[in-house]
């Protein structure tokens, strides 16, 4: 655990339901765009707790074992009834299931017959009206299970805006693979065709030394020499040549972050996030591997990995990055509360399992970000590493959970990168605004 963050006091806590009820558990299993807009409702109504989200088939019937008790599932995710009903077979839970208009009427049928579906309904309903039949559904399945109802919070409202993604990949708790998946997430995303700077952030950074061909300079006290001239942050790039990756390598000592002013100023990580949309990126993805720099690398990201161990250490270091960034740096960052990811890393038999971890982390907070991946404990990536390349190739667990949260983080697809020298051309694809 560590220390005072040096920030204003946390206001004070939300009120709680007026009878102190458990609110709702909920699992969203929904195509990458939509899960987000979804899972941004959701968690702004007290009545609810979101366990997780799912964007794909394999990634829903992982998180089914999450002791959810009611999944709202948009049909289009699956390629038929067949797979629909094949996942959700064993569900202990009831499925509000959203159709499109073009959905076959024998189709629908054939969904309706799944065991554990309530209702089958339209895709575009309006999402208070959903909240109120999915709140429904839960209060019935509890009257029925427990012989008498529950009482219900009023709804809440809630909005998130993503625009350009500056992307932070953090946890108050050291070794948990921060830069090992913030590596991951940006050769994700660079495999997309999105043009993505990675950011180190350690002292020394630890980039150089799992990555063959990076140096320790340039790095971002290149950046720092002219951080607001055009050719300052080019000059401080290098470019990994075998994934042509690129990169803005960290310090080279824990004695080089005190000259740093990260915080505001030219050389803020905001006007470096800001330099780069402007030089054409359009994700930053920050590892933040110095814990002094992470409230300016989340007051410079609108979008939060927070990286965890399952077990009873590793949750309350996901609590306290929960309240710095929700109760100590409220007002000081662009992070909404449906752009917080929750990593569960290096999971095996001998840890909790991630429902536990969900399950504790929702009695101690209602706002517990949601689960947004699962990384098994993998020994090829320790491999990879020894052979200083990346492991994303070398961890099939890795590369499932780096494109299961591309799925949910940028599921845009651009062409290509924006040619050098030539102006660049602002297009809006999903939640990206991407520079052509």
């Amino acid at each position: 655990m560590t220390g005072d963050w040096n920030l204003p006091a946390a206001p004070p806590a939300p009120t709680p339901l007026p009878d102190n009820s458990d609110p709702v558990r909920l699992l969203i299993v929904a195509q990458a765009a939509r899960a987000q807009a979804l899972y941004t409702h959701f968690a702004s109504d007290a009545r609810f707790a979101v366990q997780a989200i799912a964007t794909d088939p394999a990634d829903a019937r992982a998180k089914l074992t999450y002791d959810s008790e009611v999944a709202l599932v948009e049909l289009v995710t699956f390629a038929g009834p067949a797979e629909f009903g094949t996942t959700f077979a064993a569900y202990r839970g009831a499925v509000a299931a959203l159709a499109p208009a073009t959905l076959p009427g024998s189709d629908v049928e054939a969904v309706r017959q799944t065991p554990c579906v309530s209702q089958v309904l339209p895709e575009q309903i309006n999402l208070p009206e959903l909240a109120g039949v999915l709140y429904d559904t839960a209060r019935n399945r509890r009257t029925a299970q427990n012989g008498n109802a529950a009482s219900f919070a009023p709804l809440r409202g809630g909005t998130a805006t993503i625009g350009f993604r500056s992307l932070a990949v953090w946890s108050p708790q050291g070794g948990v693979g921060k830069s090992t998946l913030a590596l991951a997430l940006a050769l994700e995303a660079t495999q997309r065709r999105i043009p993505t700077l990675l950011v180190g952030l350690g002292a020394p950074d630890g980039i150089p030394l799992i990555l063959d061909g990076i140096r320790p300079d340039p790095n971002i006290l290149t950046w720092q020499a002219a951080p607001s001239h055009p050719d300052g942050l080019r000059a401080a790039i290098q470019i990994h040549k075998r994934t042509g990756q690129h990169i803005l390598v960290g310090f080279r000592a824990p004695t080089d972050v005190g000259g740093f002013e990260a915080f505001t100023g030219p050389t803020s990580l905001s006007n470096l996030a800001f330099q780069a949309s402007m030089a054409g990126y359009a994700l930053v993805v920050l590892d933040v591997s110095t814990q002094e720099l992470a409230p300016a690398a989340l007051s410079a990201a609108n979008t939060l990995v927070l990286v965890g161990r399952a077990d009873l250490p590793g949750i309350r270091s996901i609590l306290e990055g929960v309240s710095l960034v929700k109760d100590k740096m409220a007002g000081q960052h662009a992070i909404p509360d449906g752009a917080i990811h929750l990593v569960l890393n290096r999971v095996r038999d001998t840890t909790l399992r991630p429902d536990e971890v969900i399950a504790y982390g929702k009695r101690e907070r209602r706002d517990f970000p949601p689960l947004a991946a699962v990384v098994a404990d993998d020994p090829n990536v320790e491999v990879a590493i020894n052979r200083m390349e990346p492991a994303y190739y070398g961890s099939d667990s890795l590369r499932r959970a780096a494109k299961s949260l591309g799925n949910l983080l940028f599921p845009a697809v651009v062409s290509a990168a924006p040619a050098a020298g030539q102006p660049a051309k602002v297009k809006q694809i999903g939640p990206l605004r991407i520079k052509l």
